[in-house]
Parts: C-alpha cells; structure tokens; sequence
C-alpha cells in the first residue's frame, strides 16, 4: 500500500455518514474510507469520475456497473454488494476485469420477508381504509376482510426471501403454493408447500408474493396476462425488483378493480416518478425499497459488506467464495 496515497474504499449506499464506526474495521486495516452522503446514487460518469481516485473496493447501493465503468477503474479490485440483488452490475464485464462481485447472502432475507408479509397482512385487512376512515372522523362496518389465516399463498421463487416468506404463510396455516423449478424437495416439504406452475399459482392464491431475481428471462413476469389469471380480489406484493412487473398493466388491473390490494417496495423506475398512477389507489401500498432495511439487517449487511472486501484484500479468498457470484475471479 502507497504510504502517501492511501488506497480508497467508497460507501455508495445512501444511508450512512462518514462518522459512522461500523467502518472503523476498513480504516484501521490501513483504507481511507469516503461514505456517499449525497443520499443520491451516481450516475455512471460521476460513478467513473469516483473511482479513478485509486479506489479499490467499494460498497455498492444501486448504482450502474456498466462494462464502461469496469473499463475506466483499473485500481477497483472488489465491488461489495449491500444487499443481494445485482441486476444493476454487468457481471460478465466485472469478471472480464477480474473484479469479483459480493453479496451480503443470508443477512437480510428475514427483514424483507417480514416487510412483505407486513404488507400482504396490512393489505389483507384492508387497514390503509380503514385507519383513513376513522381519522376522517367516520366509524362504520365497511364490510368483512379477506385476512390471511388459513387462506392461500402463492410464493414466486423459493430463495433465502421466499422460504423466510412462506415460513411465514406456513405459521398462518395457509395452503402454499410455490412457482420454483429449482427448490429442492426437503425445502418444499419442509413448509408443506405444493410446487405448480405459474398459472396454477396465480389462478388458486389469494395473496401473490414475488421472490424472483431480475433477468431478462423474468421481465414482466407478471403482465396483462398473468394478472388475469389471478383470482378476484387477490393481493399482489412484490419486495424483489420492480421489472418483474408491468406497471402499465398493473395500473389497468387495479382501475377495473380486479385486485384486492397491492404492495409494492421495488418499481420499474427508482425513485418512483411523482406522475406515476400508482400514487392514485387507496388500496394499493408503497415504500422507497426499504423492505431489507431494518436495524438487525443494517448490521448484518454492513458487517457483511466489510468482511467481504477485507477477505479479498487480505487474500482470504476461500472465505469469500461462498458470496461471489463470479467465483472464477477469484482464482
């Protein structure tokens, strides 16, 4: 390490300051640590711009990784994902740099599988109405609530997220139906959920919960379509990433009233745009892709996030293994 320069670890994520001590490890180990206190992502110049100061790890929010950027930060050795999700990483461009890829697996699957569950539940008695209604100064029987206790789940991908939300389902004594081709049985039996297709799902569950990574095969997955399939009155929560769904289509379904509720954490187009029609329902429940957010996860990710990069800086690479999604950078 450069004793006049010191080699530089830079926090994108937004929700930190540079007088935070959860990174006192990175900076005791020698690092000049930079927290983003803009609470905005860069964009890809001013994410390039950034690491061309001899940064050499970074823990990354949802900024662009573009094979552009890879070409432009020969000093990067690390990118330290908090979280889990990386559809915002080119990651055949990173392992073509030689630029292994963490994740924070297994440190906040039962926040956002709580977050979820939250929202189903909140949705499925109708709450939002119903708290409106009593600060209105009203107080009347506005009819019976769907609930959840003993009805139907439909668990879109059986991941850490979607197994933490059917245990959860499971406890409420509901029939699970899970759209998973590659759960293991022993997962599947272990919460008593049934393995169907797509269509069976959405056509038999009374609560949909979407787990499924972002790719290009799993765009839309639900569309004008599969909403149809869905039963009257269903609710639809999504805690994974927003082009999983068709918000022009979910935004039809919801005007004609073919839906219950929905709730939503992730969308098409971070930040949600203020023009966007889904500010309109009343029973329809947003939040700013918090749902892996809480207390215990922060910590859980961010020791994560830090023990990953420190791992590969210190060339503690089988430690690291089991969180790369590009392990053959590591050889």
């Amino acid at each position: 390490m450069n004793a006049t320069t010191p080699e530089k670890i830079v926090v994108f994520t937004e929700q930190f300051k540079n007088s935070d001590p959860v990174f006192d490890p990175l900076r005791q180990a020698g690092y000049d640590v930079e927290v983003n206190e803009t609470f905005r992502l860069p964009n890809e110049q001013e994410l390039i711009s950034k690491l061309q100061q001899n940064v050499v790890a970074t823990i990354a929010g949802g900024e662009p990784y573009t094979e552009n950027v890879f070409a432009q930060a020969p000093n990067l050795k690390i990118v330290a994902r908090w979280g889990v999700g990386y559809d915002k990483v080119n990651v055949p461009a990173a392992t073509a740099a030689g630029v292994p890829i963490a994740m924070a697996f297994g440190a906040n699957h039962e926040s956002v599988a709580e977050f979820a569950y939250a929202m189903a539940l909140t949705l499925a008695c109708r709450l939002p109405q119903r708290d409106a209604m009593v600060k209105r100064g009203e107080w009347f029987f506005d009819g019976f609530h769907p609930g959840l206790w003993g009805r139907t789940a439909g668990v879109i991908g059986l991941g850490r997220i979607g197994y933490a939300m059917a245990r959860r389902c499971h406890a409420a004594e509901m029939r699970i139906l899970v759209c998973d081709p590659w759960a293991s049985d022993e997962l599947l039996a272990s919460v008593n959920a049934e393995r169907v297709d797509l269509e069976t799902l959405l056509r038999n569950a009374d609560m949909v919960s979407v787990h499924a990574p972002s790719t290009p095969e799993s765009r839309h997955t639900i569309n004008a379509d599969t909403l149809a399939m869905m039963k009257p009155g269903a609710i639809l929560v999504n805690t994974s990433r927003g082009p999983l769904i068709n918000e022009e289509a979910l935004v039809e379904a919801l005007k004609s009233g073919h839906l219950g509720g929905v709730g939503l954490d992730v969308y098409e187009v971070e930040p949600l745009p203020a023009s966007s029609p889904l500010r309109q329902f009343d029973n329809v429940l947003l939040s700013p892709h918090v749902s892996g957010m809480d207390r215990m996860a922060e910590r859980l990710v961010t020791e994560r996030c830090i023990n990953n990069i420190l791992n590969y800086l210190k060339g503690e690479k089988d430690a690291l293994k089991p969180y790369v999604i590009n392990p053959e950078t590591l050889k």
